[in-house]
């Protein structure tokens, strides 16, 4: 078993196909199908079920892949530490929720590839629940969340506040917590914590909570507040870049209205050249 065997490994387990594997990794497609069958031969186990030209885990390649993971996140630290140099290299692998990832990270990300041009960047979008598995599963060097986490095996860096606002497609004037009561509270996606402080605040209120409806997008949700169906809740940062005057925006009342977001890492990682940099200019000093 060898560092390569493990790479490929992965790659199939990410893109589910021989074929896009070998091409993310400018391999011949028999060099591929070589190396995941000399693995199996080692393991004495499938870790593939081929079928219609598609590839899916097996049981044993499902729980064979958080330990690929976890080495080669080892591995390419351990050339991070031996090559004893503070410049940046290497790739790095960043998750962040959508807000963040739309709001705050293209600048600092073509900031960061300005200076430092050697290191591979990735972005990984999803909610926190997801992206604290990705941490916990070394799936990427840090992620930018809503906080706060409190995980025995993470650390968090607080990074910025966010303002949360209830957009509605009602006036300052018009706007009435009764007359939407009845409304979807509409989400791009599940467990969110923006929608989750309004419904906190509708109970300490005496209200019922309101029926939340996911459509998918955030575009979406925002061209359904547009036209009068439902209301949904984002940080302000969100709405702020987009044309006034189509929906109206209604601050959160204090103590559910801010929300922190803070960068995590494993508690056990190295912290490399390349993250250290990042959290730079994420205004991170206390590392």
């Amino acid at each position: 078993m060898d560092i390569k065997s493990l790479e490929v490994f992965k790659a199939v387990a990410i893109e589910q196909s021989i074929t896009k594997a070998a091409k993310k990794l400018n391999y011949v497609q028999s060099n591929v199908t070589a190396r995941i069958q000399r693995l199996e031969q080692e393991l004495g186990v499938p870790l593939l079920y081929r079928y219609h030209k598609k590839i899916s885990l097996t049981p044993a390649g499902r729980e064979l892949l958080p330990y690929v993971n976890k080495l080669l996140y080892d591995f390419e630290e351990a050339i991070e530490a031996v090559q004893l140099s503070s410049t940046p290299r290497g790739t790095l692998h960043i998750g962040a929720i959508e807000s963040t990832a739309s709001t705050r990270l293209p600048k600092i990300f073509a900031e960061y590839h300005k200076n430092f041009p050697q290191v591979e960047l990735s972005m990984y979008m999803a909610p926190t629940v997801d992206q604290v598995s990705a941490i916990l599963n070394y799936k990427v060097d840090g992620a930018l969340v809503d906080g706060p986490i409190l995980h025995p095996e993470i650390i968090e860096y607080p990074v910025l506040e966010e303002s949360l606002v209830l957009i509605t497609s009602y006036s300052q004037e018009q706007f009435q917590v009764e007359s939407i009561l009845h409304e979807p509270l509409l989400s791009s996606f599940a467990h969110c914590i923006y929608l989750g402080r309004w419904q906190q605040w509708l109970e300490s209120n005496g209200f019922a909570p309101m029926k939340v409806m996911e459509y998918g997008t955030l575009e979406g949700v925002l061209k359904c507040v547009e036209n009068g169906l439902g209301v949904t809740v984002l940080p302000k940062s969100m709405v702020e870049s987009r044309v006034q005057g189509r929906f109206t925006c209604h601050p959160l009342p204090d103590p559910h209205r801010i929300v922190p977001t803070v960068l995590i890492r494993r508690r056990d990682s190295y912290m490399t050249s390349a993250l250290s940099r990042f959290m730079e200019l994420m205004g991170i000093t206390n590392m």
